[in-house]
């Protein structure tokens, strides 16, 4: 998750553009027990229409055998 400030810097819009945004609709944020506005990557990308990226994901198998 990442913080307004973060997002600021990432998009290059000012923080009132951001909680523009948030008011919109467009890019509505979470908070925390604080208030403070936060955003997940998946949130980001969405409302910037960037393509999802995919995580790497690793099947794990456990086997116990007791005789």
């Amino acid at each position: 998750s990442v913080d307004t400030i973060s997002v600021r810097e990432e998009v290059g819009v000012s923080v009132k553009t951001i909680q523009k945004w948030d008011r919109l609709g467009v890019l509505p944020a979470k908070r925390t027990i604080t208030h403070r506005r936060y955003y997940t990557d998946e949130d980001l990308a969405a409302a910037l229409r960037l393509p999802r990226v995919q995580k790497d994901r690793r099947i794990v198998a456990y086997c116990r055998v007791s005789s």
